[in-house]
């Protein structure tokens, strides 16, 4: 009996409607409130789960900036952004934190997928 609820609960996850199962993404002021409280653990900050919270965020959300990019490009679009190629001119993570908290805190809901956005523009401006 026991095992047969165990099978019915996995079955009834994976069929559940993607919107359902989808975790909500991060916002700006989310990843800028986890990142203040990570500071304040010094250390022991490496023990927190909020620590692979942000870095599984930050590569979706490069992810589907850099799928975005080869959209735009394959419809002979500008891009929004030009970062260098290769790695050059890579952004510390202390920068980043800095750019994103430079985001006015009226706009900070905004998805982390936007601010990253927003801070690669800033950074990395296209010369036209």
């Amino acid at each position: 009996m026991k095992r047969t609820s165990i099978l019915m609960a996995a079955m009834l996850a994976l069929t559940a409607s993607p919107a359902i199962a989808a975790a909500p993404r991060m916002t700006v002021q989310t990843f800028l409130t986890k990142v203040a409280a990570l500071k304040q653990k010094g250390m022991m900050a490496l023990f927190s789960p909020d620590v692979s919270l942000i870095k599984a965020e930050a590569k979706t959300a490069t992810v589907e900036l850099k799928a975005e990019a080869k959209a735009r490009e394959a419809a002979g679009k500008p891009p929004i952004a030009c970062p260098p190629k290769g790695g050059q001119n890579k952004m510390s993570s202390t920068e980043f934190v800095k750019a994103m908290e430079t985001i006015p805190v009226a706009e900070r809901g905004m998805s982390f997928k936007d601010g990253l956005s927003r801070v690669i523009v800033a950074k990395y401006p296209c010369r036209r």
